[in-house]
Order: structure tokens, then C-alpha cells, then sequence
């Protein structure tokens, strides 16, 4: 059975364009001339970002300029992003300031259209498949869109794709209230007829971001090269199209904050085999419908066809260091970035070259915890300090570690970096180690003993972290210093060769 569509034929009069009056009563701004973001990241967020569901959130602030009749209006801003909080929006630039504000969310689709249509004619077309014959009579729609849709024609009431004949409807216009975009409207009182330039501001759900960072590993062994990109996640189903883009780091203080999500709702059509009602029965039910608008009457702001992806061009310099925002971190974008609906986009955070690290060996072990021979993680460590090459605020992200060999670069290890302040020291995951071993035993109660071995032909730099943030770990042996909060055993070791620690707890 042919899939059912939808028509929709819209009048040049059915839709408003950007900035004039409805009436007198209603002006529509159909999108911002430009537009900002200030992204913020989900608070605690560990790892990559959620795409189906961003937990983040932005500022969004759009300049536009509307033109307003004198008296009282309802001005409608379309294009608003889905996961807008409508009690954080703040209009600026209004003569007569706001009286009221509206988030409306019913838009524009197959069940809204029978919804809103009800009591209504409409035209239905069907095909017969044999003979090929087209045939098109009014009809009214007397119920629907829950469980199906039921018509009323001149010669009987049936239900829409029940007759065994491919069939569509056709609309002569979109019911009132419905838009093919997000709207906030807003009442306002204008002194006189002007136009004028109104900048919205509001805070939207459905946004998050990330650093992504990747390490080369110079043949020497000594130094590496960083680069980290800057991934910024829209959940929304409106594009920025030439953004200014902010990304804050760092925990804001943030409540839960009501939003309205927009009621998209899918039509569904269910009908029982000719000639029986009898419910033991299977049903059939009817592929979900699209709405197809005709090429000369087109959605205003529908996207039009799709083309051929463009090469992606070269990768944009990176942004100036962070500005400080309270105890947060700010990075600004320095060029203008366009985010698809439900996308991700990729800019440059920093590059560093010839930052030196030290290489390390490490095991965390908890006191009374039994070891055998078990492996250490191979890290590089960095200090985040200018006289290394850095020296600016890291934000948190996911790490990538490649050696560079003669033509190709091999992967080394993947990890995760926490915010990292200036003056800090930070590791990037470089695998695992089966030459150097941990072993930890109980000699008495609240006391242990530590060993570690070197196997490998070259000395090694080991670190063993004891304990839990503010445990008291004691040593007769050997200081062990605090390291993010925790006593750590630090440890040259030459090759072959064996060291032990004995402390209580």
C-alpha cells in the first residue's frame, strides 16, 4: 500500500513575512540578524558528551529588527531554539516595554494539522490502483488525530486509509496558532509607528561542550605536542547560523528550572479489516506520514533541498587564552561558527609545541587492599606553567596520546583530564605497564607492606598514591608527601631493581 502524504498548499496570504502586522494586531520576527551563545557544560559531567541528549545549557542572545504599528501588538519571535526557559527571557529595545509573555508550543505537524483542522473541509484525493484514475472530493474532518482520523464526505462518514486505496489530504492553509518554528510572543504598546532593533536574551536547555585533546609524542621521547579541540553540542532542532560562541568552564550553582519542550505530535492510522469491527483481530496500522509543501509554496524558513557536503575546510586558529568569569573561565571563539540542528561542531581550543613531560609510572592503592604483581598505569606528566610551554586554565575533556615514527603517528593511550588551574600539574594516559609491578601485604592490623619492581632494562620514575583524600598514612621510613590531597610514594627505580615501603594507617 502506497505511503500516505500529506499536502499542504498555503496561500500567499497564510503566512505573514518577517516584521509586518497581522491585522494590525500581531508582527512576526521570523529570525534573528545575528545571533550569540554562551555555552555551559552539564555539571558533572565526566567523559564524552550525551548526543542524544545534551545536559548542558546556554545563553542565547539574538539581535533583530522588527517593525512595529503604533498601539498594542503581539510581537512573535520564530526560531527560538526548542529547549528555550521562557520565564529567563529578557526583551530589550521595545518602546513600550513587554506586558506579557508567551512560549508557544504547538508546531507544525501531521496531527497538529488534523488537529487544528478539525470541523473543517479539506480535500481528499485517491488513486485507484488498477486504472491508474485520480479522483479529489471535499470532505470535513469531524475526528482525530488520537487512533485515526474519520471523515465526512457527501456520500458517507469513514476513516482515512481504510478504503484499501492510496489517499491524501490536501489543506488550504495551517490552522491559527501553529508555526513550522519555535515562538515566543511577547504583548508590547508602542508610542508610535517605528522600527526598531530588539535583542532577546534566554537561557535554553539541550547544549553542552567538551574539550577534546591530542598529544604527539616527539621520537625523543622527551617533549610532545598538544593541540585540543573545542566540541560544541546543539539538541535543539534550530540551526545558529553564524554564531558568536562562548564556552564557560567550571560548576555554576544551577536549580532545576522549568521548560516547555515543543509538543511535536506523529499521526498514527489504525484501521480494523473491512467489513468487521471484531477486536480479537489484527489491526492494520499505516506508516507514520511526512508533510510535503509544494515548491512554489514553500514554508518560509523551511531548509531546502539537500547538497552534496562541501569538503571541510581548514581548521580556524586557536582562541586567545581564557578570561576569568567570577571563579569560572571564559573562552571566546574568535571566528563566527555555524551549529546544525542536532550536531556537533569542532573549533580549536589551543596548540602548544615542545612541552616537555616527564614520564611516570603509577599505581593507586587503597590501605588494606592486597596486591599481587599487579600492573601500573604509564602516564605523562605535564606542569601547566609558561615556563613549559603552557600556563593557561585547561578545561576538562577527553585526552588522546600518539607517538610520532617516521611516516605515521600510533595511538598510545586514551584518557580523560579534569579543569586544571595554571601552576598545576596534569597526566595524559600513555597504556599500561606489565614491567613494573605492584605487591602490597598485610603485616599487622592497620599496617602494610608495599613493594614495587622494575623489570625493564632503563630507570623508571614510579608514583603510588595511598589512601583516600585526607586519609593518615605514616611512614617510619619515608616522607610521603601530599599529592591532590593524598600521600603519595614516589620512587626512582633502576633497572631490575626492587623497593619497599613499610606504613600504617
Amino acid at each position: 500500500m502506497a505511503r500516505l502524504h500529506l499536502a499542504v498548499i498555503l496561500a500567499a496570504a497564510a503566512l505573514p513575512s518577517a516584521g509586518t502586522a497581522l491585522d494590525g494586531r500581531i508582527v512576526v520576527s521570523a529570525g534573528p540578524a545575528r545571533v550569540a551563545l554562551t555555552v555551559y557544560r552539564a555539571p558533572y559531567a565526566r567523559g564524552e558528551i550525551d548526543r542524544a541528549n545534551p545536559r548542558g545549557f546556554a545563553m542565547i542572545t539574538e539581535t533583530r529588527k522588527v517593525r512595529l504599528p503604533r498601539g498594542r501588538v503581539e510581537l512573535r519571535f520564530e526560531g527560538v531554539a526548542e529547549g528555550i526557559v521562557p520565564v529567563s527571557a529578557v526583551i530589550e529595545g521595545l518602546p513600550g516595554g513587554t506586558i506579557e509573555k508567551n512560549r508557544d508550543a504547538r508546531l507544525l505537524s501531521p496531527a497538529s494539522l488534523v488537529d487544528g483542522t478539525l470541523g473543517r473541509e479539506v480535500t481528499i484525493t485517491r488513486t485507484d490502483k488498477a486504472t491508474g484514475r485520480v479522483t479529489s472530493e471535499e470532505a470535513t474532518i469531524v475526528a482525530g488525530p488520537q487512533q485515526g482520523v474519520v471523515l465526512r464526505t457527501a456520500s458517507a462518514i469513514e476513516a482515512l486509509r481504510c478504503s484499501g486505496l492510496p489517499e491524501k489530504l490536501v489543506y488550504g492553509g495551517i490552522p491559527t496558532g501553529l508555526s513550522s518554528k519555535p515562538v515566543l510572543s511577547v504583548t508590547t504598546d508602542s508610542p508610535s509607528a517605528r522600527t526598531v532593533t530588539v535583542r532577546l536574551s534566554y537561557l535554553a536547555s539541550g547544549f553542552d561542550w567538551r574539550a577534546s585533546y591530542v598529544a604527539t609524542q616527539a621520537p625523543d621521547g622527551r617533549s610532545l605536542d598538544l593541540f585540543a579541540w573545542l566540541t560544541l553540542a546543539n539538541g535543539n532542532g534550530q540551526a545558529f547560523t553564524e554564531a558568536e560562541v562562548n564556552a564557560v568552564a567550571g560548576r555554576l550553582n544551577r536549580v532545576a528550572t522549568p521548560q516547555l519542550q515543543a509538543s511535536i505530535a506523529r499521526l498514527r492510522l489504525s484501521c480494523f479489516p473491512l467489513g468487521t469491527t471484531t477486536s480479537d483481530l489484527p489491526s492494520h496500522t499505516a506508516p507514520q506520514e511526512e508533510i510535503i509543501v509544494t515548491a512554489q509554496h514553500r514554508l518560509r524558513g523551511a531548509p531546502p533541498p539537500l547538497a552534496m557536503a562541501a569538503p571541510a575546510p581548514p581548521a580556524p586558529p586557536p582562541p586567545p587564552p581564557p578570561e576569568d568569569l567570577g571563579d569560572l573561565k571564559l573562552y571566546r571563539v574568535p571566528e563566527r561558527v555555524s551549529v546544525a540542528p542536532h550536531a556537533q561542531k569542532q573549533v580549536a581550543l589551543l596548540a602548544r609545541e615542545n612541552i616537555p613531560f616527564e614520564r611516570r609510572y603509577r599505581r593507586a592503592v587503597f590501605a588494606g587492599q592486597r596486591l599481587d604483581g599487579a600492573p601500573t598505569a604509564i602516564v605523562l606528566a605535564l606542569r601547566n606553567e609558561r615556563a613549559a610551554g603552557l600556563g593557561l586554565a585547561l578545561p576538562q575533556g577527553t585526552t588522546a596520546l600518539y607517538a610520532q615514527q617516521k611516516e605515521s603517528r600510533q595511538l598510545l593511550g586514551l584518557g580523560t583530564l579534569t579543569d586544571r588551574a595554571e601552576g598545576e600539574t596534569f597526566r595524559l594516559s600513555a597504556g599500561t605497564s606489565t614491567q613494573v609491578l605492584a605487591t602490597q601485604k598485610v603485616v599487622s592490623q592497620r599496617e602494610m607492606l608495599l613493594s614495587i619492581t622494575n623489570a625493564n632494562p632503563f630507570p623508571v620514575l614510579v608514583e603510588i598514591p595511598i589512601g583516600s583524600p585526607g586519609q593518615k598514612i605514616i611512614s617510619q621510613d619515608e616522607n610521603l608527601p601530599q599529592t591532590d590531597g593524598i600521600a603519595t610514594w614516589s620512587r626512582s627505580l633502576a633497572a631490575g631493581e626492587e623497593a619497599q615501603l613499610r606504613y600504617g594507617y
